[in-house]
C-alpha cells in the first residue's frame, strides 16, 4: 500500500523527532559522566517542554 504525503510527512517528522531525542539522550548521558550538572538540566527541560509541546499538538489535531 503506497502512503499518502500527509502519512509520508508525519513519518518524516517522527524519525526525526526520535533522532533528536536520542542524539539529547546522548548529550546528557555525556554531561552527566563529565559533571556537569547545568547541561544535563538544561537539556533535561528541553525534554519536558518538547513532551508539553508534543502532547499540545496531539490534543489540537484531535489525536
Amino acid at each position: 500500500m503506497e502512503r499518502t504525503p500527509e502519512e509520508q510527512r508525519r513519518r518524516r517528522i517522527g524519525i526525526i523527532l526520535v533522532a533528536a531525542a536520542l542524539v539529547l539522550f546522548a548529550a546528557q548521558m555525556v554531561a552527566l559522566a563529565l559533571g556537569s550538572l547545568e547541561v544535563s538540566g538544561l537539556i533535561f527541560l528541553v525534554f519536558v517542554a518538547g513532551w508539553f509541546v508534543l502532547r499540545s499538538h496531539q490534543r489540537r489535531a484531535g489525536g
